[in-house]
């Protein structure tokens, strides 16, 4: 186990995982995987102008590579926003990886008006993802990193959706990194 932050660990698992391209937009919610992302040179961030763009761009990404495809959105509009690549990336079995910001720990489900709130975000995108989870903790991000990448790679590819507080990016834990997840190979639909 090491000490790091949560972005740390997010990122040192996508690059366990192969990731090599992450197709976002930086937002106040992603200061922790952003800094983190700034450390790595293994992965580079493409910043798009809008988290639609960035969720076709990772579909465009896994059905030109055949590995899955990244986009790193804000909470709530920002996921709404990309719904619509998620949803072309559902319906062409596009292996894409949704990392999805959100509000602060404190505040998830109390409907206090935090910024780009939205009570249960990740549940409008139940019809276009395979699986979702949210981490709530550093410790807990490389076991959501690694079963995102296994639903991933099993069965028909499809996109899935990690959610991520900003306190859970910025925090120090003990985290254990986990091995990549299996990996059969991911056929882009044509």
């Amino acid at each position: 186990m090491t000490a790091m932050t949560g972005g740390e660990a997010l990122v040192k698992s996508l690059v366990n995982e192969g990731v090599d391209t992450i197709f976002g937009v930086p937002g106040i919610q992603l200061y922790g995987i952003i800094a983190a992302l700034r450390d790595e040179p293994r992965i580079r961030m493409v910043s798009t102008r809008h988290e639609q763009a960035a969720a076709y761009m990772a579909d465009g990404y896994a059905r030109a590579s055949g590995k899955p495809g990244v986009a790193l959105v804000v909470p709530g509009v920002g996921l709404y926003n990309a719904a619509s690549g998620v949803a072309n990336a559902y319906a062409r079995s596009s292996p894409v990886l949704v990392i999805a910001g959100q509000v602060p720990r404190a505040m998830i489900g109390r409907n206090l008006g935090a910024v780009h709130e939205v009570i249960d975000q990740g549940r409008a995108l139940d019809t276009i993802t395979k699986w979702r989870r949210m981490a709530m903790r550093p410790r807990e991000i490389p076991e959501a990193v690694f079963e995102a990448f296994r639903q991933m790679r099993t069965g028909r590819p499809r996109p899935v959706l990690v959610e991520i507080p900003p306190d859970a990016g910025v925090e120090v834990e003990e985290v254990q990194l986990r091995d990549p997840a299996p990996i059969s190979r991911i056929v882009p639909s044509p």
